[in-house]
């Protein structure tokens, strides 16, 4: 009796080591996290947000300041679908379509209020009401994409010339 009340102590206590040493981990590996995070913020010049998908700011780090090229999807230059067609493959592992105005009709639109990162911001740059342009949400009116003009950079909903041509969200599903 006695020794299986000593086995019994025995499996608990190596069984709190176990977890204690599971707990710690992650909270490491967290904060590992969280530094680059902090780091890809400050260097795209966004507040930073905790919850960050680090796998979508260092894409964008690592693009920013591609030159626009019509029709391009390489970093030697990329139109907007390019950029957030690469994006969706290497981040998400999805494939999306090339061209902006197929990838508006196959997206669950989501109003901007509502918007989450990662989803696909559409906007009529053109005029009118029809998509020429599309980007990815980051976070605080926060998108990233290329823009005709300067490349991939980061853009703010909040500006007044994305606030006019803003057409929808989207989240893609697969």
């Amino acid at each position: 009796m006695r020794l299986s009340h000593t086995l019994i102590l025995l499996l608990l206590v190596l069984t709190a080591i176990g977890q204690q040493d599971t707990l710690e981990f992650p909270t490491i590996q967290k904060s590992e996290v969280s530094k680059r995070v902090a780091k890809s913020c400050e260097r795209l010049n966004v507040p930073f947000h905790k919850d960050a998908n680090l796998a979508l700011l260092e894409f964008a780090v690592d693009w920013r300041g591609t030159p626009y090229s019509y029709g391009g999807s390489s970093k030697k230059g990329t139109d907007c679908s390019g950029f957030t067609l690469n994006a969706y493959s290497e981040i998400y592992n999805k494939n999306i379509p090339r061209i902006s105005r197929e990838v508006y009709t196959n997206c669950l639109p989501i109003k901007k209020h509502a918007l989450y990162q990662g989803d696909i911001v559409f906007f009529a740059t053109a005029g009118g009401e029809r998509v020429s342009h599309l980007g990815i949400y980051l976070w605080d009116g926060y998108f990233v994409h290329a823009s005709s003009s300067k490349g991939v950079m980061i853009s703010n909903l909040k500006q007044n010339y994305w606030q006019r041509t803003f057409i929808s969200g989207g989240a893609w599903l697969d």
